[in-house]
């Protein structure tokens, strides 16, 4: 069910992300703002490699929409470090903090295609995705990134 695609804006780029459920939605959210990075296609298969393994964590806020926004940043800083990608293992929420696992690595003959200069709160949202007969799926983020 996990999935994402390029969202049409006039200036900047943009990602809709869609999950089971909030764990799910940072982890093709991270996936989608690396492939955009890259240049990789929303069915694009992604060359895990092997890499460094790291762990991560910020402060929760009010709002799940600014915890993303924030844990994309910290995403975003960390996949620009070294041309690499940062591969989710694990997300964990407690009460104040998001806490992650990864596995850093780079793509060999792979350069980015694009500098994402922000994550931002222009149109920033995370809502329910609904079935047709009206059942609630999952959650579904919007997402502007700056270029």
């Amino acid at each position: 069910m996990a999935s994402w695609s390029i969202l049409p804006t006039t200036a900047d780029v943009g990602f809709l992300a869609e999950g089971e459920n909030i764990v799910e939605l940072f982890k093709i959210s991270s996936l989608a703002l690396q492939s955009i990075r890259y240049g990789f296609a929303p069915e694009t298969q992604i060359p895990w490699g092997e890499g460094e393994q790291i762990s991560f964590s910020i402060s929760r806020s009010d709002r799940e929409d600014r915890d993303l926004l924030s844990w994309l940043e910290e995403i975003n800083w960390l996949s620009e470090s070294g041309s690499s990608m940062v591969r989710i293992i694990d997300v964990s929420m407690s009460e104040d903090q998001i806490f992650s696992e990864a596995v850093k690595f780079e793509i060999d003959g792979v350069e980015p295609v694009i500098e994402i200069k922000a994550v931002t709160h222009h149109e920033l949202e995370i809502g329910l995705q609904e079935s047709e007969d009206g059942s609630i799926i999952g959650l579904r983020a919007k997402v502007i990134l700056d270029v």
